[in-house]
């Protein structure tokens, strides 16, 4: 290589090093400003970590810096936050996953009178649409989910149904059960998009489901692994209607899942 060309390389790699010492200080600022934000927001404190990816564009493509939150005692509810490189405006969907955990209240009991069975747990998750996130004014964590419902236009839910189980499961009985959850959600008048999961896990998983649900990563292909359930299905709701009959429901007992 000649004198013009190393000089070359020398000023790329320069300009290079300046860009990245650029960007780790705007991702250092916006982590401040996020932080601060969400601490004045809900009155708590707050951890931001994975500052500039993790998941995904973000809601204004390349407008928005994006980044991971939760509060310091409690990493699972981890929630997704975005501010614009002016960081004049942030978003979150916090309040998402606080009301998703009232809402799995209203599931369980649900789940527990359709199911006829006690020994269940479920956790939802509440969609405002893509990646879109809820209205920045919300900030009321004691309002009801009622009242959130009203206030935030919620796109869909995903609802992952886990119960203690038997090996011997009457796959008909419970496809009908997990049709008569879906009508119960639909009820709700709630929802235009859905997707319920149910395992039917063995006994000893189960009483570890509430606390590894968060660590297993995804709960779909963890848990409908042969030493995990005994059985498995699913149901889907679609522009607010049912997508699948009792029949399709029982085809998907002991559907393989597929990473994609």
């Amino acid at each position: 290589m000649n004198f013009n060309g190393r000089l070359v390389l020398r000023i790329v790699m320069v300009l290079s090093l300046v860009s990245l010492m650029g960007c780790d200080q705007k991702y250092k600022d916006a982590e401040e400003k996020m932080t601060q934000y969400l601490n004045e927001k809900y009155g708590e404190e707050f951890v931001v970590e994975n500052v500039g990816g993790g998941y995904g564009s973000g809601i204004f493509s390349t407008d928005t810096i994006k980044a991971e939150a939760y509060p310091p005692n409690s990493p699972r509810h981890r929630f997704r936050a975005e501010i614009t490189k002016d960081f004049s405006k942030v978003w979150d969907n916090y309040m998402n996953i606080i009301m998703a955990d009232k809402f799995d209240e209203k599931m369980m009991k649900v789940s527990q009178e359709v199911f006829g069975q006690k020994e269940l747990w479920v956790k939802t998750h509440l969609d405002s649409g893509g990646l879109s996130f809820p209205a920045r004014d919300l900030n009321n964590k004691n309002m009801s989910i009622e009242d959130y419902f009203k206030a935030e236009a919620i796109n869909g839910i995903a609802v992952d149904l886990f119960m203690k189980s038997e090996p011997n499961v009457d796959k008909e009985r419970e496809a009908e059960k997990v049709d008569k959850l879906v009508d119960r959600v639909l009820a709700l008048e709630e929802f235009k998009h859905g997707f319920i999961s149910v395992f039917y896990l063995k006994p000893s998983v189960f009483e570890q489901v509430s606390t590894e649900f968060y660590t297993v990563g995804e709960a779909l292909h963890y848990y409908t692994r042969k030493e995990m359930s005994y059985t498995h299905t699913f149901a889907k709701i679609s522009e607010a209607k049912k997508v699948y009959s009792v029949q399709e429901i029982l085809s998907h007992f002991d559907w393989e899942y597929k990473k994609f």
